[in-house]
């Protein structure tokens, strides 16, 4: 491999000094020098070659016409040196030297002084290319010096008019961002924008598109330089078409002849194209791309603030009026509102809320709102405050009882809602409804239940009395006459015996039945030990008795309630379980009481034929089933709800509940 290699670099030197033979063949000055050294030898060989171009010369010093001639040699040295350079120099050197020497040895008569002024002229002559050298690698140098000079004077002047334009631009870009956080007005904005455009990129044409995304096309919101038919014509151009469409639709400039076009950005979203050209033939370089690109972000934020400023206008506009249309609801509100701090004092309320409490409006406002309520009911619980204040919407009504200013009590339910301001709490609104009147009326309705309980109660405890004093007593001693009637008169015919006796049955299921309608007119089970021993003794008889499977579950922590409203739970389970065993043709029936904090609810169930429903329960009474409505009528005097269901083929499902 290296041979190959030096072979190469050989051939390569070869060719080079060759090519170097050919071109000082073809060099004039080169036969030039050959000449000018041709004719010095052969004057300096004169005796050898007839040839003299002067005679001799009478010269001081000792010096002969052959010393001049050695002198002579000095010249195409010093043409070769300036020609060819040093070594040019260098090489004339030696074959001066070459020529003057036959002489020395052969010719001259002063060998010895010949030989001197040979090696004089020979040293002079080898200076010759060495400060020619010298004095042409200074000018080379000084040129090189010169040319790096003039270079970095016309970067010097380019960086120069580059930074001046920069700061033209930088100027621009700044007075353009001023007008921006100055004004909002998008026509003003755009208007000053083009002539911005026109002026420091030296455009005819601007025109400014917005994107419209729910048509997915471009609308133009500016133009300069085109009529007004042709921005009719641009108007609506599909994103992705034309160039301005397909600058949409990448989000990156695009330069297409005398046309350039790019996106207008804010926030990293494209909201529109700025489209510029010129009527003369020109190249937009990159510095104008790059300044356009900047002007399109600075016009594109000029856009999205301006849609943004549009629609805050639009929602302070909003605003106005939901705060007006709120303040009138507040002030003509039946409800009572008032807004109190933190600390209980109001610091807002209506002319409801003034009525409420009996105060003028002028001495409620800045009032302690505990005042207005007994001290065992205050305004706000520590529980309810608490989940107020974390933000909890989920706030049923209560009721509270108040304190009017003349003394007086009353009852309102209030709603309480957090107010906050920059997310952090600042007082609490508060709606309030007089319930005084639907207070009295459940006072009045619950002592009118207990009284129609109590007479009904009466009336039933006093009929069980009298069936089971009165009526089972004759029927026993009736029972026993006929027993006795028959057991002495064996001799009577067969069939009047058979009717007796048949009679005996008849009086003696009319005395069960007697007893059992004494028990359910008032059983005792009920009086001596509550409800739930009085229903499972219901279920338990709606099984034993209708072979009817029962099931009682009871669910929560049992409660005891007033005598009347254990009487109507009784009376409205016992109701449903006679339903059952009587008209629902059920194989199996359960009946759930649950024990809430806030209700007590019961459900009886069953999978029997069931029935369809009227629109209303209480067209079940004009139908003859006064049992459901009776039920009804129980649970609302009770102050509970009543719910029933039922299906054809489907059984019946009844719900009732009673607040605690």
């Amino acid at each position: 491999m290296e041979t190959m290699d030096t072979k190469l670099a050989r051939d390569e030197r070869a060719a080079g000094q060759a090519e170097e033979q050919n071109l000082l063949i073809a060099n004039p000055q080169f036969w030039s020098i050959v000449i000018i050294f041709f004719l010095i030898t052969l004057h300096h060989y004169d005796n050898l070659t007839s040839f003299r171009m002067f005679a001799e010369l009478d010269l001081p010093l000792g010096i002969t016409r052959h010393t001049i001639d050695r002198v002579l040699y000095l010249v195409p040295i010093i043409l070769s040196s300036f020609s060819f350079g040093p070594r040019g120099g260098k090489i004339a050197v030696v074959f001066a030297a070459l020529a003057m020497l036959p002489r020395i040895f052969f010719i001259s008569e002063y060998s010895i002084t010949a030989l001197w002024e040979t090696a004089v002229v020979t040293l002079i002559g080898s200076l010759a290319p060495l400060g020619l050298g010298h004095y042409r690698k200074q000018s080379e140098q000084l040129e090189a010096t010169m040319e790096k000079l003039e270079s970095t004077e016309r970067e010097l002047h380019t960086t120069v008019q580059l930074t001046m334009e920069q700061e033209r631009q930088l100027s621009v870009i700044n007075t353009f961002s001023r007008m921006l956080s100055q004004s909002l007005a998008l026509d003003q904005v755009l208007r000053a924008a083009m002539d911005i455009v026109i002026g420091i990129i030296d455009v005819e044409v601007v025109q400014v598109f917005s994107i419209d995304s729910s048509r997915g096309a471009l609308r133009l919101i500016a133009h300069k330089g085109i009529s007004e038919e042709s921005a009719i014509a641009l108007d609506g151009t599909r994103i992705g078409e034309g160039l301005c469409g397909r600058v949409a639709e990448t989000g990156e400039p695009i330069v297409m002849g005398d046309m350039l076009s790019v996106p207008l950005t804010a926030r990293s979203v494209t909201v529109g194209t700025l489209c510029v050209a010129s009527r003369e033939d020109r190249q937009f370089k990159e510095p104008e791309v790059k300044l356009l690109s900047a002007l399109g972000n600075l016009i594109g934020i000029a856009i999205n603030n301006s849609v943004l400023y549009h629609e805050r206008e639009i929602a302070t506009e909003q605003l106005e009026v939901s705060e007006k249309r709120y303040r009138q609801v507040f002030e003509n509100a039946h409800d009572a509102i008032w807004v109190q701090d933190l600390s209980g004092r109001v610091t807002a309320a209506n002319q409801a809320a003034a009525e409420l409490f009996g105060y003028d409006l002028s001495e409620l406002i800045g009032a302690d709102s505990e005042q207005f309520f007994v001290s065992d009911s205050p305004i706000l619980s520590e529980t309810r405050r608490d989940a107020i204040l974390k933000g909890e919407e989920d706030q049923a009504p209560y009721r509270r009882k108040i304190i009017k200013k003349d003394g007086s009590e009353a009852f309102v339910t209030l709603t309480a809602n957090l107010i906050t301001k920059d997310d952090s709490p600042e007082g609490v609104q508060f709606i309030g409804c007089d319930i005084t009147k639907e207070v009295r009326m459940q006072e009045n309705q619950a002592f009118y239940l207990q009284q129609v309980t109590k007479g009904h109660e009466e009336e039933r405890q006093r009929i069980s009395r009298d069936l089971h004093d009165s009526t089972a007593q004759n029927l026993i001693a009736t029972l026993r006459q006929l027993e006795q009637f028959n057991e002495e008169n064996t001799q009577l015919p067969e069939e009047k015996q058979k009717f007796l006796w048949s009679l005996h049955g008849q009086l003696k299921s009319s005395l069960h039945e007697i007893r059992q309608l004494s028990r359910d007119l008032r059983p005792s089970v009920l009086d001596n030990l509550g409800l739930l021993p009085a229903v499972e003794w219901l279920v338990e008889q709606l099984e034993t008795e209708h072979q009817v499977e029962s099931k009682l579950t009871v669910s929560g922590k049992e409660k005891r309630f007033s005598q009347e409203i254990e009487i109507t739970l009784f009376r409205i389970i016992q109701e449903a379980i006679r339903n059952i065993a009587k008209h629902a043709e059920a194989t199996e029936a359960q009946v759930t009481i649950e024990f809430k904090d806030n209700e007590t609810r019961v459900v009886i169930s069953d999978n029997g034929k069931g029935f369809e429903l009227p629109a209303n329960i209480g067209d079940l009474s004009r139908r003859g089933k006064l049992g459901i409505d009776g039920m009804q009528t129980r649970a609302r005097l009770a102050g509970g709800t009543f719910d029933i269901r039922s299906e054809p083929g489907k059984g019946t499902k009844i719900t009732f509940s009673l607040p605690a």
